[in-house]
């Protein structure tokens, strides 16, 4: 049903009435089997999407961005936060719930955003950010060691920015000679894509750059009521120098 609405209802008009539709089509999944941890929403089920994700019907929240909530909720109240291209869902809920400052930006005006900074030039002071949430972005650039330098540069001694992207094993894969959606679509995954990361390349990049970096894996999820991601990996990018 979800799907379908998308395909037939004009997207402007989705987005002016969104919270209604969400709020009628949530009313078809209320149930106790499932629930989520950004809106609370109790379900029978979420939305299965064609690339097998989940999405809470409440409030349109991914796997990811439920799992990044259950990382940051315990550490980030009082840490002045810069988010790239952040969903709605996610969104709202850092907004209630951060009492430092928190800045959203999005470079190509796809997301509701309080600024619009360029990754590779980030207009932001030295040492400005406690912690930064870089969320399938490093993918979509063209420069990305200039763009983790500059997210190097704007954390605070301490200050981490958490990472994540689409992963494959072996090496990274570029290709410079790949220009077109179609070409991107076949080699990387998704039209606007540049690349795709392994997670020790993309660890090797953001350790050449000054990072301290950790990874987080899941692999196994017991009562996966939150409709998590089984295999999914974050990285941690601590900045250690001043």
């Amino acid at each position: 049903m979800y799907e379908k609405i998308k395909k037939l209802v004009p997207k402007k008009l989705v987005e002016q009435n969104e919270k209604l539709l969400r709020d009628l089509i949530s009313i078809g999944y209320i149930g106790n089997k499932y629930f989520c941890n950004i809106c609370h929403f109790k379900m029978s089920n979420f939305i299965k999407l064609q690339n097998n994700d989940k999405l809470c019907p409440k409030c349109g929240s991914l796997s990811r961005t439920r799992r990044l909530w259950d990382l940051l909720e315990n550490e980030i109240q009082e840490k002045k936060t810069l988010h790239f291209s952040p969903s709605k869902s996610i969104k709202t809920k850092l907004e209630s719930f951060i009492n430092a400052e928190y800045i959203t930006t999005d470079y190509a005006g796809e997301f509701n955003a309080s600024k619009r900074l360029n990754i590779e030039s980030i207009n932001e002071p030295n040492d400005e950010f406690d912690l930064i949430i870089c969320y399938h972005i490093l993918e979509h650039i063209e420069n990305d060691t200039k763009a983790m330098k500059e997210l190097n540069r704007i954390l605070k001694h301490k200050g981490i920015c958490v990472i994540q992207t689409p992963f494959k094993t072996g090496d990274i894969y570029e290709n410079d000679a790949i220009k077109t959606d179609e070409e991107r679509l076949m080699h990387f995954g998704q039209k606007d894509h540049l690349r795709i990361y392994s997670v020790e390349g993309l660890m090797n990049r953001l350790r050449s750059v000054g990072f301290k970096t950790k990874l987080i894996e899941y692999t196994e999820v017991e009562n996966n009521k939150k409709g998590y991601n089984i295999d999914e990996k974050i990285i941690i990018a601590e900045k250690t120098s001043i």
